[in-house]
């Protein structure tokens, strides 16, 4: 799934603060996916403008062990969060200016057969590394499509063989760490690792997110966009002041039973819950009937994938948060700067799915997934109490709950 990356001043001066320390660690976060691909295109800029030396042909250290970092809390994220199977392992394209190393590639695709002497683990298991060659004249390599011009690279998860398997591109320490000063080097990476965990949980959701997608293609009555991504329902009607008005009430309102629900106040939670699908329901059925309703359909899948997507981050966020800080103070503000409309409302949809759907991993990592707002629908009707799990495993974090 390609990320395209937009608002640039706006998302370089999040950037630049998310690195001064814990408070503007928060206020900066919107989507490191997006926040990697500005990232990478101010680098492009930086290539252009000055000699860079030729990078050491196998990766050092400190690059082998980030890389190393983003497969682990993968596998953590996998077993703990997600609760998936670990494998498949994804097709992982790590690189930088000079270099491409390939995880777990279709070694028959690639177009040189050359090992690299590093490897990563993943589930106990090790896995070499496959490296290219790459430059402006050479462009990165990806397979089932054009190749890559690093003037104007991309940080994404997209598919190849006909929409039937994925792979993902990760930007290494190399490219990143030129955006600031060396004290700034840590908060960078623990930001773009945030980012890497949402485009590799989209490797586990496109299998069976792009033959929805397609089906709503076909079955549309009015002509769409020639190219449909997650921010369709926001290029669509950001425009028009009413829509606006409805779509800010109902964020407002999610956000303000998130809020609710990380204070274990169930009943104002539901309350705003109520409000939040009321606002939805009329949103809907304003602008998104008849001809119109494929947008509706559209916009559940889109939240899913991002919502699902901004959890994972989330959850990376709280268990590298420092002891004791609660998780508003964490996740809060995280999800008020997402860096668009899919973004920051999926991101609120599935935190109060996750405390009030034990479970909901199997309905959401399926293939047809339902609703997000039809499955808080029915969970607000039950009257459902607190994931019980997420509230032990914050006790024996020692955080504590407001």
């Amino acid at each position: 799934m390609t990320i395209v990356a937009e608002k640039t001043g706006q998302l370089l001066t999040a950037l630049q603060a998310r690195a001064q320390g814990a408070a503007a660690h928060l206020a900066a976060t919107r989507l490191a996916s997006r926040l990697v691909v500005v990232g990478c295109l101010l680098l492009a800029c930086a290539v252009m403008s000055c000699q860079v030396g030729a990078a050491e042909i196998e990766p050092d250290k400190a690059t082998l062990a980030w890389m190393q970092s983003v497969m682990g809390n993968w596998e953590a994220a996998c077993r703990r969060h997600l609760r998936i199977p670990v494998q498949p392992v994804p097709w992982v394209i790590f690189y930088d200016q000079n270099y491409a190393w390939h995880l777990n590639p279709e070694k028959g695709l690639l177009p040189t057969q050359e090992q690299s002497t590093a490897s990563l683990k993943f589930a106990g298991q090790s896995y070499p590394l496959w490296r290219l060659t790459h430059s402006n004249s050479a462009p990165l390599w990806v397979p089932g499509r054009d190749a890559l011009r690093l003037t104007q690279p991309t940080v994404s998860t997209m598919p190849y063989a006909d929409d039937k398997k994925v792979f993902c591109i990760i930007p290494l320490p190399a490219l990143f760490h030129i955006l600031a000063g060396e004290d700034q080097a840590a908060a960078l990476d623990e930001l773009f690792l945030g980012g890497a965990l949402h485009e590799l949980t989209h490797t586990r959701q496109l299998s069976f997110t792009l033959p929805q997608l397609n089906r709503l293609r076909t079955s549309a009555r009015i002509k769409l966009p020639d190219s449909i991504n997650d921010d369709l329902i926001e290029d669509t009607f950001s425009k028009n002041e009413s829509y606006k008005r409805l779509y800010e009430e109902e964020r407002d309102r999610l956000f303000h039973a998130m809020r609710a629900i990380l204070a274990d106040d169930l009943t104002t939670c539901y309350q705003a819950i109520a409000q939040a699908l009321a606002i939805s329901q009329q949103r809907k059925h304003r602008f998104m009937s008849k001809d119109q309703r494929v947008y509706s359909g559209f916009e559940d899948v889109f939240l899913t994938l991002e919502g699902v997507a901004m959890w994972v981050h989330y959850q990376m966020a709280l268990d590298h948060a420092p002891p004791g800080q609660d998780w508003l103070t964490t996740l809060g503000p995280i999800a008020e700067r997402s860096a668009s409309w899919s973004q920051e409302e999926g991101a609120g949809l599935f935190m109060l799915i996750d405390r009030l759907v034990p479970g909901w991993q199997a309905l959401f990592l399926a293939p047809n997934p339902p609703s997000p707002f039809t499955v808080l629908r029915e969970a607000i009707s039950k009257g459902v109490p607190l994931n019980n799990a997420i509230r032990s495993r914050n006790k024996r974090k020692n955080v504590p709950m407001k």
